[in-house]
């Protein structure tokens, strides 16, 4: 029998004449997983399986988070490498290092793989406090770069776009736009709710960095919102596109951009490129800062390293002083 008690879980059965009581459980999967393997003859432990443990503790872990979606991606792409009936004692050193190879042949990048790694440790953590395993398997977390650096050219730009609308998908060319041109992250344009859109600027809610930011809704941005906002009723108008489909679209475009082999270019390049324009052009660097939702300056002036001419330009204006 299984019972709550408190905010715990409790375990009673008789096996052969003799009651065994067992409490302290954290979730009632965990309390009929151990009622499960006793009943058996097993060992306690190793009936907790790997996705029943995600979908159990989930909300536990990344319920209050910004930003739970893409947790959620991190798990299901941890499931196509961990078999979801894996008991969760046998996610050894030898397991999680498989699953790295099989990640670097299928081409992730190396921050990528990290992500997923994130997620992976913070749920063996989380096990070793409901005492499944004694100790957290190492995590082996790959060397990362400076970040991606990868620009998106007008040239390239035009030709992403023509694809999308030749292959019918008008809806993640608008979205495509509206990355490029306010430089927002992907998941602060699906917090975009219709009310945060007006009077000529999108108010971007609960970003990264933890504040709100204004910026302007100009020329393919707003084509891209007006778009959206009219092919559906939702409050948030770019859920019209779940992101498991944009991001179907954005790959059968990479492949068509001959850039299949590119690990940078994902759909973040777009906010790369949008900083990269506003810094070849010349604008101030603390708008840029402001516009971006940069927390400090020393991040906007990483991407002054991408402008060739930026000293040619401070010379031209000591000769016109």
């Amino acid at each position: 029998m299984i019972r709550k008690r408190g905010n715990r879980w409790q375990v009673d059965v008789v096996i052969n004449g003799e009651r065994i009581r067992k409490g302290g459980f954290s979730s009632q999967v965990e309390a009929e997983t151990y009622e499960k393997a006793i009943l058996k003859g097993l060992p306690t432990n190793s009936s907790v399986t790997f996705k029943a443990f995600i979908d159990e503790h989930f909300d536990y872990l990344w319920g209050d988070t910004k930003a739970p979606q893409a947790t959620e991606i991190n798990c299901r792409t941890l499931l196509k490498y961990i078999k979801a009936e894996e008991p969760i004692p046998k996610i050894t050193n030898q397991v999680i290092a498989d699953l790295v190879q099989k990640m670097k042949a299928d081409r992730l990048s190396n921050s990528t793989i990290n992500r997923k790694l994130s997620t992976l440790s913070k749920l063996l953590v989380h096990a070793v406090d409901c005492e499944l395993i004694p100790k957290r398997p190492k995590i082996p977390f790959q060397k990362e770069g400076k970040g991606r650096e990868r620009v998106l050219e007008r040239h390239e730009e035009e030709r992403c776009v023509e694809y999308l609308f030749h292959i019918g998908q008008q809806n993640s060319a608008a979205l495509f736009n509206f990355l490029l041109y306010t430089g927002c992250r992907l998941g602060e344009a699906y917090k975009v709710h219709r009310n945060n859109v007006s009077g000529g600027y999108v108010k971007f809610m609960d970003t990264k960095n933890g504040s709100n930011r204004l910026v302007p809704l100009i020329g393919p941005a707003k084509e891209g919102w007006d778009i959206v906002a009219k092919h559906t009723e939702f409050e948030y108008p770019f859920k019209v596109i779940p992101r498991d489909t944009f991001r179907d679209h954005w790959n059968r475009m990479r492949h068509h951009m001959g850039a299949g082999d590119d690990p940078d270019f994902v759909p973040h390049m777009l906010r790369h490129t949008c900083c990269t324009r506003m810094v070849r052009k010349n604008v101030n660097l603390p708008k840029v800062m402001k516009w971006m939702g940069h927390k400090s300056i020393q991040t906007t002036m990483r991407y002054t390293n991408l402008v060739a001419n930026d000293l040619d330009t401070a010379g031209e204006a000591l000769l016109d002083f």
